[in-house]
């Protein structure tokens, strides 16, 4: 308690200091204006490392882009502020206010002004994490209210799959509202719009050829609606409203992203993984120590219900998941460790899960970099074997950054799984690989080549086996 009493005496002196000199930020010097892409020469980056030389800052940029190999984004300006000032709080904590000088908190206060809307993000890293590209295209519509979005659509026909062989188009649109309700609170609306069902319509499988197919009609709706709030010096995030539980849990690094990355939902996530739809539902992320944190998520079950049931019978109903991550880093190479466990309560729905019971699943996810360009994941999961028709799967792969010359930016993803139905419903192993190439036309635009091969189909031996192409691109603003 005494702890937590002086952080908050070092954060007051932050603040309050911030504040007294915020008349300053509305005069900022024209040096200082952040522009879209940023190179280390650049005033605000050298001010900022200075200032970290100053207080013994690590980390604020990373070693390519000091060496002026690369360029940085707004956002990561203004993640390199935020680090800039948490550290400087320590060192007020440590040795007083007289630790940090005065100009310094000036300097730092002009730069959350100019970017004021990254700003916004910078407490929840969760959203960040998920939102990655639509963080960094963040524009401010008022001082305490953002405003992003993007585009998907993707064009995919199947070959082998006779006579059902055909070539469809699905589309997907997102408005992202970010309002900051507090210090330490923000508020998200994500509006959704999709359309097309995708060639999984005509291709029954376990695994899914096309995450991101919505429906066979145009639908718009409030994918998501939740509050964030940060607490113990981001120590403790609490979110609560409409969620996707699925933005928390079995993350992956390479593979967690159909936008992006693979297109197929069984590389997004486990295939045995029972995630609800999205719906009314909280998680809290409590950082145990530096490298671990730990996760515990619960929503309604039954949220994609015709009856109004997903909020009536959430308790009733209910699934819930909890997961430990271990952040690994080796030099400069970084790695992500998780192991889960979850409940369903869900009602069965006759195709996915048969039999009416509270049923457990258990998993892991891995994603390591090898290399500064390879970085490999595996994942498996397992659940009750008498309650679903799928009860086991396992996925491995990696993607490779700049494997054409001169094309940096771009990704090679490659990945290969096999899920296993249940005895009753099939006779063998249902095997998927994919493999795209994410090629980055600018900083807002991205063209995806997608090959996939899928064998025995929903698990059946005397399916064909069938090879779906498609061309996926997005736009984010």
């Amino acid at each position: 308690m005494f702890q937590m009493k002086k952080m908050s005496v070092a954060a007051a002196f932050l603040l309050g200091n911030l504040f007294l000199s915020s008349g300053a930020a509305f005069a900022l010097h024209p040096d200082l204006v952040v522009p879209e892409k940023v190179e280390c020469k650049h005033k605000a980056c050298q001010e900022i490392l200075r200032l970290g030389n100053k207080y013994q800052v690590e980390g604020l940029f990373s070693k390519e882009f000091q060496e002026g190999k690369a360029e940085c984004t707004r956002m990561d300006v203004a993640l390199a502020v935020h680090l800039l000032t948490e550290k400087m709080a320590e060192k007020v904590l440590k040795e007083g206010n007289q630790a940090v000088d005065k100009e310094d908190l000036v300097l730092l206060s002009d730069l959350k002004e100019e970017l004021r809307a990254e700003m916004l993000l910078v407490n929840t890293r969760t959203f960040q994490n998920r939102h990655e590209d639509l963080g960094t295209k963040f524009t401010a519509l008022t001082r305490n209210i953002a405003l992003s979005g993007g585009m998907v659509g993707v064009l995919q026909g199947s070959i082998g799959n006779r006579p059902k062989d055909s070539t469809d188009v699905v589309g997907r649109a997102d408005l992202v509202f970010n309002f900051k309700v507090g210090d330490n609170t923000i508020a998200v609306i994500d509006v959704e719009a999709t359309g097309g069902d995708g060639i999984d319509a005509k291709v029954p499988s376990f695994s899914g050829l096309n995450g991101v197919a919505g429906s066979t009609g145009d639908r718009v709706r409030f994918r998501e609606a939740w509050i964030e709030h940060s607490a113990l010096n981001d120590h403790l995030l609490l979110t609560a409203g409409k969620v996707d539980l699925s933005n928390y849990f079995d993350s992956n690094t390479v593979a967690n992203d159909e936008n992006s990355q693979f297109l197929s939902p069984a590389f997004v996530h486990s295939a045995v993984l029972p995630f609800p739809a999205n719906g009314p539902g909280a998680r809290i992320l409590a950082k145990l120590a530096e490298p671990i944190t730990l996760g515990i998520g619960y929503g309604s079950g039954d949220a994609d219900s015709t009856d109004n049931s997903d909020s009536a019978n959430i308790f009733d109903h209910g699934f819930g998941i909890a997961e430990l991550t271990y952040k690994h880093k080796v030099g400069e190479l970084e790695g992500n460790y998780r192991v889960y466990a979850a409940v369903d309560g869900a009602e069965p729905d006759g195709a996915s899960k048969l039999t009416k019971k509270n049923a457990y699943s258990f998993g892991v996810s891995f994603d390591q970099q090898v290399t500064d360009k390879l970085t490999l994941f595996a994942r498996y999961g397992e659940r009750d074997r008498d309650v679903y028709a799928v009860n086991q799967a396992w996925s491995v792969g990696g993607q490779y950054q700049g494997a054409v010359p001169g094309r940096k930016d771009d990704v090679l993803g490659f990945a290969y799984g096999q899920v296993k139905g249940a005895g009753a419903v099939a006779d063998a192993q249902e095997r998927l690989a994919e493999l795209y190439y994410n090629y980055k036309v600018s900083e807002q635009i991205q063209i995806s080549p997608v090959v996939q091969y899928l064998a025995n189909p929903a698990g059946i031996r005397a399916n064909d086996d069938v090879v779906a192409l498609a061309l996926r691109t997005k736009i984010s603003f």
